[in-house]
């Protein structure tokens, strides 16, 4: 959950605004990013899906380093940028 936040913390958006992009609520998200239990898998899902559009991708971890986030350098999806402006 920790990579949701610093996914979140590349494309410099506020939880408000995730949340928003989302779908879900701004209480959830915190709830992910705390790593709280009781979260639904869905929610996740969701937030994950809004930082990929944004361009974020997740790296698998290994034995030698752990998970972690890039922004990527192909074109982001471009509803991203109206669906943020609306939030």
């Amino acid at each position: 959950m920790i990579a949701l936040r610093a996914g979140r913390a590349l494309l410099g958006l506020s939880q408000e605004e995730l949340a928003h992009l989302a779908g879900v609520s701004r209480q959830i998200l915190v709830r992910i990013e705390k790593c709280e239990q009781n979260v639904l898998v869905e929610s996740i899902e969701k937030v994950r899906s809004a930082l990929e559009a944004g361009g974020i991708v997740f790296i698998e971890g290994s034995p030698d380093r752990g998970p972690g986030v890039a922004v990527s350098r192909r074109t982001r999806d471009p509803d991203f940028t109206t669906r943020r402006e609306m939030a």
